[in-house]
């Protein structure tokens, strides 16, 4: 997979990551994906989603307000819709990042493009996350994984149920209640139905399981469990404080059974990650 993203007015490359081994002038290749994409626009009135061409699978996904273009391609084993699936997740990456308020980016994009340099680590963790998820190619497997992440969420809400005092547990249910909210309205779980299957219910907990694991993409749909423990992880902290939620933690085994699935957690490249949302403060 070869990443670009571009500024679709000037052509500009902001940041271009290469994984497969072609022979491409970066420079020139950029200005052409541009131009392509400003061509359709111009003649058909929408922008290209998805072409074939050179032997390679192409996928943009156009910011339009912020000028923005993000241009993925891979070998045509990947189909359209997962490339889509994973350019989205970069794509979002980029402009938490970068982006958190839309009027200050004129202010801070003046085309200086080492700005930007950094984010290639980024795209290199979740690549070699894919590439260790595209070896665990069957469904038992997956439906293991997403046994593991429920568990997870199981505990979580074990300890708001069982430590939390009713007045704050209230506040960290109406927290959680909006952010699922707030999370239906999104586009990328609009264009990923699957996820629309995640829910939240005071006396039912969080469910992840109800999902089609052959209708998704394991990352893109490991990738929002991931932020869901990480938020409520965070909500319960600052209701609790550091040292109390931790002492909670342990008293509902979540690094116990953390422990006891740490190798397939290692297989996942999560072990470590994991382990790190519940210790930090």
């Amino acid at each position: 997979m070869n990443v670009w993203v571009l500024d679709s007015e000037s052509g500009i490359t902001l940041l271009y990551k290469s994984y497969l081994d072609l022979a491409l002038d970066e420079d020139l290749i950029s200005g052409l994906l541009a131009a392509l994409n400003q061509f359709t626009v111009f003649e058909l009135h929408e922008g290209i989603e998805s072409i074939e061409m050179g032997g390679l699978r192409w996928v943009y996904l156009d910011e339009k307000d912020l000028n923005l273009l993000f241009i993925g391609a891979s070998e045509k084993i990947l189909n359209s819709d997962m490339l889509k699936a994973r350019l989205t997740v970069i794509k979002q990456a980029f402009i938490q990042k970068y982006i958190p308020d839309r009027e200050e980016w004129k202010n801070l994009w003046k085309g200086n493009t080492d700005l930007f340099l950094p984010f290639k680590e980024t795209i290199d963790e979740y690549y070699q996350q894919w590439l260790t998820a595209e070896d665990i190619s069957s469904l038992a497997e997956f439906y293991n994984i997403l046994g593991v992440f429920q568990q997870i969420l199981n505990l979580l809400i074990n300890v708001v149920e069982a430590h939390v005092s009713p007045l704050k547990k209230e506040k960290i249910y109406i927290k959680i209640e909006n952010m699922f909210k707030n999370y239906l309205r999104h586009d990328y779980v609009k264009d990923n139905e699957e996820l629309s299957k995640f829910s939240f219910d005071r006396n039912a907990g969080i469910n992840i399981i109800s999902i089609n694991p052959g209708n998704c993409d394991m990352l893109v749909v490991e990738k929002q469990i991931i932020n869901l423990i990480r938020r409520i992880s965070q909500m319960i902290k600052i209701e609790e404080g550091f040292e109390r939620t931790l002492h909670y933690f342990l008293k509902e085994n979540i690094f116990d059974y953390l422990i006891s699935n740490m190798s397939l957690l290692n297989e996942l490249n999560l072990f470590k990650f994991l382990m790190q949302v519940f210790l930090r403060n």
